[in-house]
């Protein structure tokens, strides 16, 4: 693995953390108290995050096939 593709997985597993830490447990919290209004917001939240997420790869060419495959080996 190339420091490059070393830098993509690094960036991808502090972006994932994140998004599970703020989005994911307030998603399982409201879940957990059964309000209804609560987990639908949080689960707008969750899919915003991930969506945003996924922007910003494609923004520092990260979604490049060969970024991709470098990722891969």
């Amino acid at each position: 693995m190339n420091e490059q593709s070393s830098t993509i997985e690094s960036w991808a597993f502090q972006r994932a953390h994140q998004i599970v830490v703020h989005q994911g447990l307030s998603l399982v919290d409201a879940a957990q108290s059964l309000d209804h209004k609560r987990t639908s917001n949080h689960t707008y939240a969750l899919r915003q995050a991930i969506s945003d997420c996924l922007l910003e790869a494609l923004k520092h060419g990260l979604g490049r096939p060969q970024a991709l495959e470098e990722v891969r080996q």
